[in-house]
């Protein structure tokens, strides 16, 4: 038996959900403004359709019920690359070190971790930690982990940088010591991997995930839910809430319907910017929204014939109203952005000089490049891959929109997630747009932009390569000096705004949508990580 209401029903609440109301703009097709003004009589009319519903879900008592939008791919820590599994780990393990808000890290399963050159690092366990199968944790399970993921013939995107790595010695059971090729400032940011038990196989992993983090794993539904437990031997202290429920909902009208009817509890960054008025008129619901760190960009493949000319790159992004799109599309749940920073961070380039939308400009470009319309015929014609999200394709259509005024048509090919990915992850596209989930150090652009990071060793999926912009970033790694970091990666901020691999869009809010008996959404991090779940109570 489903667990969500039907199509017949979805396409109903969809209808009263958006509205009818439309708002024409010049760049964004006026069927993406839609009208917010709605009686509380809707919510009745909802509620009533799922009410009449036969697959209602029911959560069991002293349960947080969690939406996700897709399964994850896997549950080895060593080799996450999807926001589904990241979240599953958030929950299962722990590594050495945590993110801070204010985009920084500190000790978690280390009680300690120093450096006197950024080479030789060493790490201090806690003592009296116990993994959820009872086994008591120690250096060996952190070494296990790293040396496991290097190893020759594991294959994981985090494997490139690990390289770094020459050596780690385990002088004692709560002592690890990490000895590296050359100094690496960031490297703080790869002892956040989650640990796994000494001798656990990637299958055993995606078998039954076993970790130290605040929830144990039960089982996994596919394409259902996922049910975890309370660690009650949790190191931090055991989880407010007894069972959690990660459910599987793909389509943002049932999520809202959903948590509408209260088998939802919590849905974070998933629903579309213009059904949450009509969700926070709800008795039982609120829409919290706070700070984030998660990254929306437009990716170029830089291999690509046609893209890989500076000049039409930078027609498309004169072409491009990213202010329409955000207030359009996005309205308060975003904020438009020039760097893959959020504001606020201590290496955000504050100068950097945004581009304006200039159609007439972008045309000029394209017609020096002999990039010409004849015959009513367009220039070029682009493949643009999304997934089906509907938030992707609304945003997607409002793009190719604007496009087409500098007379480049778009072809938008949307597929399921998994198929969108596969495609993403081997760089079998043209252009793409995607989010980078909870930014956090600015070595993520050694991952996303030196030559050294094509897939399948990282995620320069685009291909992009400067060797200016790569020895900037091997020049920050080398440091500690956090005003000289600063500095170097202001430089790559403005060489990469100048050689455009990627159109920044915006930096997300995060957008919290949850019952009102949930307790300790303030704890959610800016990163939207799914760390603070153990905060979150439901009286």
């Amino acid at each position: 038996m489903k667990e969500t209401a039907s199509k017949l029903e979805i396409a109903k609440a969809r209808l009263a959900l958006e509205g009818v109301k439309s708002t024409p703009h010049s760049s964004v097709p006026g069927r993406f403004y839609r009208d917010i003004a709605r009686t509380a009589s809707l919510f009745f009319f909802l509620t009533q359709i799922l009410a009449c519903s036969r697959d209602r879900f029911s959560p069991p008592p002293d349960t947080l019920v969690v939406a996700l939008e897709s399964s994850p791919i896997n549950f080895d820590p060593r080799v996450l690359t999807d926001q589904a599994s990241w979240r599953v780990s958030d929950t299962v393990f722990t590594g050495l070190m945590k993110k801070t808000k204010e985009g920084g890290f500190t000790p978690d399963l280390a009680r300690s971790c120093t450096t006197e050159d950024a080479r030789t690092w060493r790490c201090t366990l806690r003592k009296g930690i116990r993994f959820h199968d009872g086994r008591s944790l120690t250096s060996r399970d952190v070494a296990f982990t790293y040396e496991s993921l290097i190893e020759e013939g594991f294959v994981s995107s985090k494997k490139e940088v690990m390289k770094v790595i020459t050596s780690i010695e385990t002088p004692s059971e709560d002592e690890i010591v990490f000895r590296l090729a050359a100094p690496y400032s960031s490297f703080p940011a790869q002892l956040v991997l989650g640990v796994i038990p000494e001798g656990t196989s990637t299958r055993e992993v995606n078998e039954r995930p076993v970790g130290t983090g605040p929830f144990v794993f039960i089982r996994h539904v596919p394409d259902s839910r996922l049910e975890f437990q309370r660690f009650e031997d949790f190191y931090d202290g055991p989880a407010k809430t007894r069972n959690l429920i990660f459910r599987i909902v793909p389509d943002s009208t049932t999520r809202a319907l959903e948590l509408l009817n209260g088998s939802l509890h919590l849905s974070i960054n998933n629903l579309t910017p213009d059904i949450l008025p009509r969700l926070a008129e709800a008795k039982n619901l609120k829409v919290s929204i706070l700070p984030g760190s998660n990254y929306g960009y437009i990716a170029f493949n830089m291999r690509d014939p046609l893209l890989s000319r500076k000049a039409v790159r930078k027609a498309l992004a004169l072409a491009l109203d990213r202010e329409a799109i955000v207030r359009g599309i996005w309205r308060d749940t975003v904020v438009l952005t020039d760097s893959l920073l959020p504001e606020g961070h201590w290496a955000r380039n504050r100068s950097i000089s945004p581009i304006r939308r200039n159609v007439d400009e972008a045309r000029g470009l394209l017609d020096r490049e002999g990039l010409v319309e004849t015959g009513g015929k367009p220039r070029f014609v682009l493949t643009y891959k999304i997934s089906t999200d509907e938030m992707a394709l609304l945003q997607a259509t409002a793009i190719a929109a604007q496009w087409k005024e500098a007379g480049v048509k778009t072809e938008i090919r949307a597929s399921d997630f998994s198929v969108f990915y596969h495609d993403v992850v081997r760089g079998a596209f043209q252009v793409i747009s995607m989010r980078w989930q909870g930014i956090t150090d600015p070595d993520h652009y050694h991952d996303v932009f030196h030559s050294r990071s094509f897939p399948p060793r990282a995620w320069n999926r685009g291909f992009y390569s400067n060797p200016c912009v790569d020895s900037w970033i091997d020049a920050a790694r080398q440091t500690l000096d956090r005003d000289k970091r600063r500095q170097i990666y202001a430089l790559i901020q403005e060489q990469v705004q100048e050689d455009l691999p990627y159109i920044s869009l915006y930096t997300a809010r995060t957008v919290a949508v949850h019952d009102v008996r949930v307790s300790g959404i303030e704890t959610i991090p800016p990163t939207g990580d799914f760390t603070f779940l153990r905060f979150l109570g439901r009286s």
